[in-house]
Parts: structure tokens; sequence; C-alpha cells
């Protein structure tokens, strides 16, 4: 019998009998091992580290003056929007 149609007919009472879960193995018996994980993990991270490709400082320093001016823009632009609405909130209230 398909999955599907036993999952389909399990509340009629019709069909297979219910099954219990069998207990599985643990697939990761490595997880279980202590010591070496750390080590492993270092040393992963030094080899993915050693892949980026890093911007010159040319790039690093552009990039630093654009996010600056842009929180700035957003910054201004946010106050401009908060004192409009202050405004119109006191407007309204007198």
């Amino acid at each position: 019998m398909s999955r599907q149609l036993r999952r389909s007919m399990a509340g009629t009472g019709v069909g297979a009998p219910a099954r219990r879960s069998v207990p599985r193995p643990m697939l990761r018996t490595e997880l279980g091992r202590h010591g070496r994980g750390i080590t492993q993990f270092l040393s992963e991270v030094r080899s993915e580290l050693r892949k980026v490709v890093w911007p010159t400082r040319r790039e690093a320093m552009h990039l630093t003056l654009l996010v600056i001016g842009m929180s700035v823009a957003v910054g201004v632009l946010l106050g401009l929007i908060d004192y409009a609405f202050s405004t119109l909130f006191q407007a309204l209230v007198r």
C-alpha cells in the first residue's frame, strides 16, 4: 500500500495496523567524539578565510564612505519626516 493511501486511511480504521517507530541508529557518530572537533573547526575556518577575496584599502575606504553617506542621508530624511509629523500633530492639537 502506498504511503499516501495509508495516510489518507489512517483515521478510518481501515488498512494496515499502526506500527511503532523503530529507533534509528545515530547517523553521524563523529559528533559524539570530543577533542578533535575544535581543532578541525579552527582548521576549516582558517582554510575558508584563505579563500576570501578581501577588498583593497581604496575599495574599503570608498565603501565605508558610501555607508556613512547613506546613513547620514537616511537620518536627514527620517528627521524631516519626523519634523513634518510633529508639526502636523501640533497643528491638529491646537
